[in-house]
């Protein structure tokens, strides 16, 4: 299916059809991820693919892309960061099972209710942003009057190392 993804599904009718679900999804419509965004426009491409593993496992393997704009934490101006996330998720009804689950597996308990596909479309989307936005060390434009303290660094260096008489008492013994 092609088109616009729904905002909650139930996984359990998915998987047993094997259903592929790729669209889009408007940023505006994640409010924490749009929190983080210096502009919440934008879409997100996802491509959900819900099927079961060799083991009878209902699973659903996620991919997602969208151009997030954050603030660069060198020089505090907007900077794009292309986000390109997958994920898998092994869908379960209890912790028990979810302790079960095989180690590539993302646990998500599922219920009688649907599934708030976007609350978990957004932790992934969350989880794929960088700590530490950055343009590349050559763009990246500095605050007027910025300049690099490259003497501190220098003198850090030239102090002699506290550990260096403990490499001595091993020698010695």
């Amino acid at each position: 299916m092609s088109g616009t993804i729904p905002s909650h599904i139930e996984p359990a009718r998915l998987v047993d059809r094997r259903i592929t679900l790729k669209g889009v999804v408007k940023v505006g419509s994640l409010e924490r991820f749009a929190a983080v965004l210096q502009a919440a426009t934008g879409e997100v491409q996802v491509e959900l693919y819900f099927s079961r593993d060799e083991q009878r496992i209902a699973t659903m393997h996620g991919h997602y892309q969208v151009d997030a704009p954050l603030l660069c934490q060198r020089c505090l101006e907007q900077v794009v960061v292309p986000i390109d996330s997958e994920c898998d998720v092994g869908f379960v009804t209890s912790d028990e099972a979810a302790k079960q689950l095989p180690r590539h597996y993302e646990p998500v308990i599922v219920g009688e209710e649907p599934l708030d596909l976007f609350a978990l479309i957004e932790d992934e989307l969350l989880l794929a942003l960088p700590a530490v936005p950055m343009h590349p060390q050559q763009t990246c434009q500095h605050p007027p009057g910025y300049r690099p303290e490259t003497a501190e660094l220098e003198e850090k260096s030239e102090k002699p190392n506290p550990f260096s008489v403990l490499a001595k008492l091993k020698r010695d013994t």
